[in-house]
């Protein structure tokens, strides 16, 4: 996925910018994937946008990509001297970043149109039902719906305080298994901890109950 530039000045040498995101580093968060519009992008945290530019270094000796908390770029936050910087937006809120450049003399200056980055708020959901020999195979595994998430970890027990799978990954979850054989038809313990980028914290605890089509063999299960 790709945005193209839009021209600065015509009376100067056209730098080109772009930037861009991998969505397939969103598939798995709860709005699937950042929206992108033209130089815009929308969606839960972190975002991590490519910039790119290409300037002509015969006549423009400044350069710089710009990111500000206004539109009007009266406080700017960072300033990269760089034609392609990676930068992750992971707070909650909305950012500005633009390319700027100039030549040595200060007469040649342009900006380029803006980039509009809008990180939404978090957002922490936990099923409470699996069915993990489900024949139509949908909720076959215990994993949260979440966006804008900073930090996470999750763990889930049997009803003795063992210890059936940990992740620190949200897009992880548990399969329903313990030692790689399935559980019983039953109700598990979880906790969820998870911090987001708007600074909310999470404390999450209670029960999820799994649901068999199937009749587990208890014997081969650890603990039951």
């Amino acid at each position: 996925m790709l945005l193209s530039l839009l021209a600065l000045s015509a009376t100067a040498i056209l730098p080109w910018d772009t930037a861009y995101i991998d969505t397939q580093t969103y598939i798995d968060n709860l709005a699937d994937t950042v929206q992108s519009a033209s130089r815009s992008f929308i969606g839960p945290g972190p975002i991590l946008v490519h910039f790119e530019a290409e300037i002509d270094p015969s006549t423009m000796t400044y350069y710089a990509w710009e990111v500000a908390t206004d539109v009007g770029f009266n406080d700017i936050e960072y300033r990269f001297y760089e034609t392609d910087v990676d930068y992750s937006f992971s707070e909650t809120g909305t950012y500005y970043a633009r390319f700027v450049t100039d030549n040595s003399d200060n007469t040649a200056g342009t900006e380029s149109e803006t980039y509009t980055i809008q990180v939404t708020e978090s957002l922490l959901q936990i099923p409470n039902l699996i069915t993990p020999d489900s024949p139509s195979g949908t909720n076959q595994v215990f994993k949260v719906k979440y966006q804008s998430l900073k930090s996470f970890e999750m763990y889930v027990y049997n009803r003795w305080g063992q210890q059936l799978f940990h992740t620190k990954d949200p897009s992880q979850g548990w399969d329903g298994t313990q030692g790689g054989k399935p559980v019983p038809t039953g109700a598990y313990y979880y906790l969820v901890k998870a911090v987001g980028t708007d600074g909310i914290k999470y404390n999450k605890k209670g029960d999820i109950n799994v649901l068999r089509v199937k009749k587990v063999d208890t014997t081969t299960s650890s603990g039951f």
